[in-house]
């Protein structure tokens, strides 16, 4: 169902990349996609007694991220976008790649609101980023990772207080990769989390980076097309007015 979506998100993003005049269409249907896919579940967990402080806070990355998505499409603060680009778009896509659902008595409406969420984060980013493509600098990513960083901090600060487990801090998801640092002890644990981050902060800035040539020819080709129709229907063979006297 995540594949799926993601695939079905991406298409929506590149036709609103392709044809400008759609940019805002697709716009507010990211944004409604967004706010459904958090507001569902929400409105699960609640049904099943099963939201508190622990399980329904939006702490997590993605939780997180998605939340900052809705002002990231409209606004475009510039380091929402490098945050979103370099940290919540990898980590939205390996969670579709290792999905940790919460359970509940709707498994698939659980599962339909989590890939959906996902998927809009990372296109969310991508619309954002297509739409003025500006390579990202080493200042940004040096910030992004002192942001990333402090978060980090606050979140296991909130986990020792409630307690709870976002961000996975204290206990890995099973069936995730994170399960074989975690056999090393907590602190090796939490030490490879950051590294793993500085590691998709430098590979990320480099995947973002190589994207502006592609975003500028794309969006190009939609603009000749949408010329090249308006100037077919403005052209004098088929002006109404020259049929007209004809």
């Amino acid at each position: 169902m995540g594949r799926l979506s993601f695939g079905w998100w991406g298409l929506a993003v590149l036709y609103g990349l392709r044809q400008p005049e759609r940019s805002r269409a697709v716009r507010w249907a990211l944004s409604a996609g967004l706010a459904v896919s958090m507001a569902g579940q929400e409105a699960l967990l609640v049904q099943d007694g099963l939201w508190s402080l622990q399980t329904g806070l939006p702490l997590h990355l993605c939780g997180m991220m998605g939340l900052c998505s809705l002002p990231l499409l409209w606004l475009r603060p510039r380091g929402l976008l490098c945050f979103t680009l370099l940290l919540g778009a990898p980590c939205a896509f390996l969670a579709l790649c290792f999905p940790a659902v919460i359970g509940c008595s709707r498994p698939f409406l659980m599962s339909l609101h989590f890939g959906r969420l996902h998927s809009l984060i990372f296109w969310a980013a991508v619309f954002s980023f297509g739409e003025k493509p500006k390579p990202l600098t080493l200042w940004e990513a040096r910030k992004t990772l002192l942001w990333a960083s402090g978060y980090l901090w606050a979140v296991q600060l909130c986990n020792e207080w409630l307690p709870a487990n976002y961000l996975f801090l204290s206990a890995v998801p099973a069936g995730t990769p994170l399960e074989w640092l975690a056999r090393r002890g907590q602190g090796f644990y939490l030490c490879s989390l950051w590294l793993l981050g500085c590691l998709c902060l430098r590979w990320m800035r480099d995947f973002w980076n190589a994207l502006p040539p592609f975003f500028a020819g794309f969006t190009a080709a939609g603009n000749r097309s949408a010329c090249s129709r308006c100037s077919r229907s403005t052209s004098p063979c088929t002006s109404p007015d020259r049929e007209s006297k004809s």
